[in-house]
């Protein structure tokens, strides 16, 4: 293989690897990976393709994406629910990490309420589900 032909393969595969590379970053108050708050129903499938079921509750509709769903309303995606690990913030916020840690990285919420045992932490933009003192649950919201 030339010089020249060994460049334009690595060039070829390094663009492959950049097209596959899988966006899992939380943005608390504006989206979970490519599901973003305020996207219609026909841009939500466009940016997470077809979603794997759907619940239709009056009118709001969730749309389930493996572990990550998205709650749709007249006015767009409402909520973006992430029960998936491999999802995390800019500063590493996920899933199973141990309460004293996220708070750590969050500081105190806003406001905190406990029911049968489920603490639910909430940040703008962003809540926290806890249970045995570990994140389960991860919801983003409009701030």
């Amino acid at each position: 293989m030339t010089r020249r032909a060994a460049l334009v393969f690595l060039l070829c595969a390094n663009m492959g690897a950049v097209a596959q590379t899988r966006d899992a970053l939380i943005v608390p108050g504006e989206r979970v990976g490519p599901i973003a708050l305020g996207l219609s129903e026909a841009d939500l499938v466009m940016a997470a393709g077809a979603p794997a079921s759907t619940l239709r509750q009056g009118n709001q509709t969730i749309y389930a994406f493996g572990r990550v769903s998205a709650q749709i309303s007249q006015s767009g995606v409402d909520l973006i629910t992430v029960d998936d690990p491999r999802f995390e913030t800019a500063d590493h916020l996920r899933l199973g990490l141990a309460l004293p840690v996220a708070i750590s990285l969050l500081g105190q919420p806003a406001k905190r309420t406990t029911t049968n045992g489920v603490e639910t932490l909430e940040y703008e933009g962003m809540a926290l589900i806890v249970r045995s003192n570990l994140v389960v649950q991860i919801r983003v919201q409009r701030k």
